[in-house]
C-alpha cells in the first residue's frame, strides 16, 4: 500500500509553527502559518498564469500554426446548439456525460474570452456554470449511500468552475461567484475529500455504490460491480491523481477568490498527503504502470494541481517524481504508424480504437498529450520533452497552449537501433520514433490497474503497421463477452492446455493482480537485442502443476526480424503448449494465411511472415476467439500448438517487410541441446543458437 503521511509529518514538512501542529484540523485559516502566506493579488488570472503572461499566450493563440487548430475548433463551436443543449435538453440526472459537456464548454467558453475578448464567449461560459450549479450532485458514487464522492466528474467539474472564475474576473458579479465557489466547496471540494479520506482510510469506509439517481447509477444497479475494495484499489491508480489535482485547485480558487476559506486548512492537508502519496506510484525512472494513457492522466492531474497551488501563492509544494524520466517512459513506449501517428505500445488498456484515431471508447476525445511535456520542458530546460510534445504528443490543448516555454529547443532523440529496458519491465527494441521504423515490446514485470493477462505477450510494428499486436480497447464491463480479449487467449502470448495465467474476474473491475513476470537477461548491441522473460509465477497461480512459462525473445535489427523463443515445462501430465500471434484487422484490412510450419500476416504497408520450430510435433492453425463475431473479425490470430508433451521449446523465427519485399529465409538445425536459428536475407544474415539444457534458455546470437 502506498505510503500516507499523518497530518502532524505534513504540517512539520510544510514548516508550520507547533501551534499549528497541535492545533490540528480545528486550526482557522486566520491563525493558519503553513498555507496561504504569499496569496496573489492584482489583477488578471493568478490560478496558472498571470497577467504578464497573457502576451505571449495570445501570440500563440493567434499566431503559432501548431495550435491553429486548437484555436478554429474552439472558435467554430457552435453556439446555439450549445445554448439549446444548456436550456433544452441538458439532463440533471446525467453526471456522467452532461455536466462534463456543461463543464468543458464553460471552460474553453472562458478561455476564448481571455484570448479573444469575445463577449458572446463570456456570456455563455456564465450560462453554463449557472446550469452546472442546478446539478443535485456532481458525481455519481456515494459513500455509505449517502455522501457524494468525488471520482472523476466533481474533479473536472471543480477545475471547470476554477477556471472560469479566474478566466472571466470582474465580467463575473463578487456576488454570483461566492455563490460559485460555495456550491464548488460543497459539490466538488468536499466530494473529492471524501473519496480521498476513503482511499487514506480505506478500512474506515462505509462503502461504495452508484448513486441510482443518476442515469450511469440506474444502468450499473441491475448487476453491479463489487465495491467494497474500491477505495483501497484506487490508491495505486489515475483515479486518485484526479480529485487529489482538482482538490489542489478548487483549494487555490477558493483561496484566491473566496470569502470562506474556513475549509482549506483540512482541504490542503489532504491533498498534500496525497500528493506525497503519489510520489510512491511513480518508478524511480519515472515509469508509470498503468501505461501511456493513463499515465498522461495521472501525471496531467499532479501537474495541474501543483502548478495551482505555488501559483496562486496559496501552498508552495515541490514533488519528487522524475518528470523528466516520466515524459521519457511516453517518449519509449510511442509506437506511431502510418494510420495512427500518436499509437502507443498499446500495454493493458492503453491505445485508441483504430476505426476512431483522434476518439476514446465513449465520446470521441483527440490524442492529447502535449501540456506535460511542454510544462516539463519549460520547468527542466528539457529539449526532448519539447520535442515528444511538438511530434509526438498528439493534439494541443488549452493547457500546452498555457505551458508551452517557447524558448526551449527541441531535441530529436537518437535514431537508430537501439533499446530500452525500464523500471516497469516492458523492454522495447526500436530503430528509431517514425512509423517506418522497427519498434518491438514484451510484457514481462508485475500487475497494474487496468492489466491484461497479458504476461509475456509480444507487439511488433515496421514499415508503419502494428503486425504483431494486443487487440485494441477491450470491453471494462466483465459482463461482456469480449471480456475474453483480456485474458492471455486475447495476446500475442503463451497458452498451456488452452489456458492462460491466472487474472482476475473484472467483478471488481479491471484493477491488477498478483501475476508476475520478471526480466531474467537482457542484452542490447548495435545489430540486436534480446531479452528473457520468466512468467512462471503468473501461470502456475491458475495451474499449479506448471513448472516453467519462459519467453525468450531476440531483435535483429537490420534484417529485420523477431526470434520468439518459448520454453514451457510440467511437473506433470502433459499438456498441449500453444504460441499465439494475433494481428490488426479492425478495418478489414489485416489477413492471416498458415502453412504446415508458419504463418503470415498481411497488412496494406507490410507483412510479418513466420516460420515455427518445437521439440515436439506442432501444427498451424488461423482463429478467432469464441466471442461476438463483429469483436472477433477484428482480432484473429495465426497459432502454433504442441502435441501433448511434459516440456517443450517452441521457436517462432519471425521475419518483417515491406509489401514486395522479398521473404526472409528460415533454417532450423538441431544438435543435442541446442537449435540453431538462421535468417538471412539479401546478404544480410544473423544465427542464434538457443540451449534448451535448463528450463530458462540460454542465447548465442551471432550478426
Amino acid at each position: 500500500m502506498p505510503h500516507f503521511y499523518s497530518r502532524r509529518a505534513i504540517l512539520k514538512m510544510m514548516g508550520a509553527t507547533p501551534l499549528a501542529v497541535a492545533a490540528g484540523s480545528a486550526l482557522s485559516a486566520q491563525s493558519s502559518s503553513w498555507w496561504g502566506k504569499k496569496i496573489r493579488t492584482g489583477a488578471g488570472p493568478k490560478l496558472f498564469f498571470s497577467a504578464a503572461d497573457l502576451p505571449a499566450i495570445r501570440r500563440r493563440w493567434s499566431d503559432d500554426p501548431r495550435f491553429a487548430s486548437l484555436r478554429e475548433g474552439m472558435m467554430s463551436r457552435d453556439r446555439a446548439e450549445l445554448r439549446k443543449f444548456l436550456r433544452e435538453d441538458i439532463k440533471f440526472n446525467d453526471p456522467l456525460h452532461d455536466i462534463r459537456t456543461a463543464g468543458e464548454r464553460a471552460q474553453e467558453l472562458a478561455f476564448v474570452y481571455l484570448m479573444e475578448e469575445d463577449e458572446d464567449a463570456a456570456e455563455l461560459a456564465i450560462e453554463a456554470v449557472r446550469t452546472i450549479m442546478k446539478f443535485p450532485v456532481w458525481d455519481f458514487f456515494l459513500e455509505g449511500g449517502v455522501k457524494v464522492v468525488g471520482v472523476q466528474r466533481a474533479p473536472s467539474t471543480t477545475i471547470a468552475v476554477s477556471c472560469v472564475v479566474d478566466w472571466l474576473g470582474e465580467k463575473i458579479t463578487n456576488e454570483e461567484r461566492q455563490l460559485w465557489l460555495k456550491t464548488m466547496a460543497e459539490q466538488g471540494c468536499e466530494p473529492c475529500y471524501t473519496g480521498m479520506h476513503n482511499i487514506r482510510y480505506p478500512r474506515e469506509t462505509l462503502g461504495w455504490s452508484f448513486n441510482e439517481d443518476t442515469i450511469i447509477g440506474k444502468s450499473r444497479s441491475e448487476f453491479p460491480n463489487e465495491m467494497a475494495r474500491r477505495p483501497e484499489l484506487t490508491q495505486e491508480t489515475n483515479l486518485r491523481a484526479a480529485p487529489s489535482g482538482a482538490m489542489a485547485i478548487g483549494a487555490a480558487a477558493i483561496g484566491l477568490y473566496g470569502d470562506d476559506k474556513s475549509q482549506l486548512d483540512r482541504w490542503l492537508e489532504m491533498t498534500v498527503s496525497h500528493f506525497k502519496g503519489l510520489e510512491e506510484i511513480y518508478l524511480p525512472d519515472g515509469g508509470y504502470g498503468e501505461g501511456v494513457n493513463y499515465g498522461n492522466y495521472t501525471s496531467e492531474s499532479i501537474m495541474m494541481g501543483l502548478i495551482a497551488l505555488n501559483h496562486s501563492g496559496v501552498l508552495e509544494l515541490d514533488l519528487d517524481i522524475n518528470w523528466q524520466g516520466n515524459v521519457d517512459f511516453m517518449l519509449q513506449l510511442a509506437m506511431p504508424t502510418a494510420e495512427n501517428p500518436y499509437e502507443v505500445v498499446n500495454i493493458s488498456d492503453n491505445g485508441r480504437y483504430r476505426h476512431t484515431l483522434q476518439d476514446n471508447h465513449m465520446q470521441g476525445r483527440p490524442e492529447m498529450r502535449t501540456a506535460l511535456p511542454y510544462w516539463v520542458a519549460g520547468k527542466y530546460r528539457d529539449g526532448q520533452a519539447q520535442w515528444f510534445g511538438e511530434n509526438l504528443g498528439g493534439w494541443e490543448s488549452i493547457w500546452s497552449l498555457a505551458f508551452r516555454d517557447d524558448s526551449v529547443k527541441p531535441v530529436a532523440p537518437k535514431s537508430g537501433a537501439q533499446s530500452w529496458v525500464s523500471d516497469v519491465e516492458w523492454p522495447v527494441a526500436r530503430t528509431g520514433y517514425t512509423p517506418d521504423d522497427l519498434l518491438v515490446c514484451l510484457r514481462s514485470g508485475v500487475g497494474y490497474n487496468h492489466e491484461h493477462a497479458d504476461r509475456n505477450s509480444l507487439i511488433v510494428k515496421c514499415y508503419g503497421e502494428a503486425l504483431i499486436v494486443d487487440p485494441m480497447r477491450p470491453p471494462y464491463d466483465f459482463r461482456d463477452p469480449s471480456w475474453a480479449l483480456r485474458e492471455t487467449g486475447g495476446h500475442s502470448a503463451v497458452l498451456v492446455d488452452g489456458q492462460g495465467h491466472f487474472y482476475n474476474n473484472g467483478v471488481e473491475g479491471t484493477n491488477s493482480t498478483h501475476a508476475q513476470a520478471r526480466l531474467l537477461a537482457t542484452k542490447a548491441t548495435p545489430d540486436y537485442s534480446y531479452w528473457v522473460s520468466d512468467a512462471t509465477q503468473a501461470y502456475r497461480l491458475a495451474n499449479y502443476e506448471i513448472r516453467s512459462v519462459v519467453r525468450a525473445t531476440v531483435v535483429c535489427f537490420d534484417l529485420p526480424a523477431v526470434i520468439v523463443v518459448d520454453r514451457v515445462s510440467k511437473w506433470k501430465q502433459a499438456s498441449t503448449v500453444e504460441a499465439r500471434f494475433f494481428a490488426d484487422n479492425w478495418e478489414d484490412k489485416g489477413k492471416i494465411t498458415t502453412s504446415k510450419d508458419g504463418f503470415r500476416i498481411e497488412r496494406p504497408g507490410a507483412w510479418a511472415e513466420g516460420k515455427v520450430f518445437a521439440r515436439n510435433t506442432v501444427k498451424m492453425a488461423a482463429d478467432h476467439l469464441p466471442i461476438p463475431k463483429e469483436r472477433a473479425v477484428q482480432h484473429p490470430f495465426a497459432v502454433a500448438k504442441t502435441e501433448p508433451t511434459m516440456a517443450t521449446t517452441l521457436v517462432s523465427a519471425i521475419g518483417l517487410g515491406k509489401s514486395g519485399d522479398q521473404a526472409v529465409a528460415v533454417d532450423f538445425v538441431t544438435g543435442g541441446d541446442v537449435i540453431e536459428v538462421t535468417l538471412s536475407r539479401g546478404g544480410r544474415r544473423a544465427v542464434c543458437r538457443i540451449n534448451d539444457a535448463e528450463m530458462v534458455p540460454t542465447l548465442d546470437v551471432q550478426v
